[in-house]
């Protein structure tokens, strides 16, 4: 069973295709409005918006407990996963409380890394790490955060689970030809980004190098799939370097489209970087999923990206702080199709080894181990 949300936390409006998505999944997923409250948080707000904001905080925790420990009461089940540490790391200090429970919390990294004011010295988060039976890393490189953030207090088992992609669903095919016209991009060589639109996934870097690449090569388009707080910042550049023509933002997009949509793509870039507040990509599984439906692909070093992209075999691997580097690769991958087609050769290798049908069964036999003690 899945607990899951029915409204987008940045926006509080409905997210797109959820109901659809619920009727083709295999498995039992219980809605409500909100797990936690919106993104954007306290800061900002004047005292009276503060205290609503608490209000509405503390009714979204009381609904949610209730509902858990109702589903628990008239289920039997006994392990509980969270997929959120902060802000939803509180049920696993409540349910220490409760007998027969085994505790799991699945942690990306940035989670880890980036530094929080309302938890300077991580205190917070070793304490709700604490309260975990198992800890599930998504890479080498967040099991590594949450061995140095645990050092010196009660650390629970970390396991190491990689994330898995969908392989059946993600898939190469041919593009289709409706999405070809909505965003005119017949006859065209696409780059491709599919992410949320934040500054550490490098595309804003990114557009900068394909303003150079544009020059030599005015048969690209580079194709924005995907929404965030730093959208406007990225459309203005785009307008002020001149490429605005040349680049498509796409929003958000169902899930039933999403795989279209990268197969509009010939490379796939996403040059992440780690920013001085320590925010940083804890994998990148669209990488996989790029890889999965036949595309190269560029990322950046920093953080867990390594763990998804191997360097020179299913994708290039650049400084994502260094334009010049994501510049190279952007040209490399237009201008020499043996390189491109080995990659993506290489990448649809890589999607298959990290099915994530293999990954879910780690994640089940892990679980029913840490149950058994």
């Amino acid at each position: 069973m899945l607990m899951a949300p029915k409204l987008n936390y940045l926006n509080s409006l409905p997210l797109l295709g959820w109901r659809e998505h619920d009727r083709n999944a295999g498995y039992r997923i219980v809605r409500q409005n909100l797990l936690r409250t919106p993104i954007t948080g306290p800061a900002g707000l004047n005292p009276g918006q503060k205290l609503l904001f608490r209000i509405h905080d503390i009714f979204i925790r009381m609904s949610l407990f209730i509902r858990i420990a109702l589903i628990l009461w008239r289920s039997s089940i006994k392990i509980i996963c969270i997929g959120e540490l902060v802000p939803s790391g509180w049920i696993l200090s409540v349910l220490r409380w409760w007998p027969g429970i085994t505790r799991v919390i699945y942690v990306h990294g940035e989670e880890i890394t980036t530094s929080d004011r309302y938890d300077a010295d991580g205190a917070r988060r070793r304490a709700i790490l604490s309260a975990a039976d198992l800890v599930i890393a998504v890479s080498p490189f967040t099991a590594d955060a949450v061995k140095a953030m645990m050092r010196g207090a009660e650390r629970p088992r970390i396991l190491l689970i990689e994330n898995g992609v969908d392989t059946k669903k993600f898939t190469p095919a041919p593009r289709r030809p409706d999405l070809l016209v909505r965003y005119n991009l017949s006859g065209y060589f696409v780059y491709i980004s599919v992410c949320r639109l934040l500054e550490k996934k490098g595309i804003d870097h990114s557009l900068r190098a394909f303003a150079e690449i544009h020059q030599a090569h005015p048969e690209t388009r580079f194709l924005i799939v995907g929404t965030g707080p730093y959208a406007r910042t990225l459309e203005s550049m785009a307008a002020s370097l001149g490429i605005a023509p040349y680049v498509i933002f796409a929003g958000d997009v169902t899930d039933d489209e999403l795989v279209d949509h990268y197969r509009l793509g010939d490379v796939f870039i996403m040059p992440n970087r780690a920013l001085p507040d320590g925010d940083t990509e804890g994998f990148g599984l669209v990488f996989l999923e790029a890889n999965a439906v036949g595309l190269p692909v560029i990322a950046g070093r920093d953080g867990g990206s390594v763990a998804a992209v191997e360097h020179d075999y299913n994708g290039l691997v650049v400084d994502g702080h260094s334009i010049a580097a994501i510049t190279g690769a952007m040209q490399r991958l237009r201008q020499d199709d043996a390189l491109r087609l080995r990659l993506a050769a290489g990448g649809r290798e890589r999607a298959k080894a990290m099915d994530w049908r293999t990954k879910t069964d780690q994640f089940l036999a892990a679980c029913q181990t840490a149950s058994h003690g």
